[in-house]
């Protein structure tokens, strides 16, 4: 009887380390090349631990399509008309600053917004803003997902 207490209490015991136990990801087999270029090596000594919040932060973050910065937006409206009036503050905002892109964004329950610009700092979005807000008084600068920038050009 004794036996088999011990064994009922200590045999889930054994195995419940695996039962919670997260699979661990090292963050160098997420950038796995074709092995093509063997000349330069790095090893890195880290603690696994490091590597394992380094290999979170990479998966977390690759759905995201862009990064953190700043655009100025020029419409915030709601309401039956709020997306016509948006259409006109783009096309306005189009026919006037070709060179900045604009984003039309709808969002919950029923706000309609005109943005414009993709600036990695305030700072940097600050001299099209005032040129901008020339033309659409109500602007002001916002925090945004932007693209990221087209190296490109």
């Amino acid at each position: 009887m004794v036996l088999r207490a011990l064994t009922i209490f200590i045999l889930p015991l054994l195995f419940t380390p695996h039962a919670f136990s997260q699979k661990i990801i090292r963050a160098e087999d997420l950038f796995k090349g074709d092995g093509s270029v063997s000349d330069g090596r790095v090893m890195i000594d880290q603690d696994q631990s490091i590597d394992s919040l380094l290999t979170r932060h990479i998966i977390a973050n690759r759905n995201y399509n862009g990064f953190e910065g700043f655009r100025i937006q020029i419409f915030n409206g709601s309401g039956r008309t709020a997306r016509d009036e948006a259409n006109e503050a783009k096309a306005k905002f189009i026919s006037e600053f070709q060179q900045i892109e604009s984003y039309l964004r709808f969002e919950p329950p029923n706000y309609f917004k005109v943005r414009a610009g993709d600036y990695r700092t305030r700072r940097d979005a600050y001299n099209d803003f005032l040129v901008i807000k020339k033309e659409f008084p109500n602007a002001y600068i916002v925090p945004d997902r932007i693209k990221f920038p087209d190296l490109d050009r």
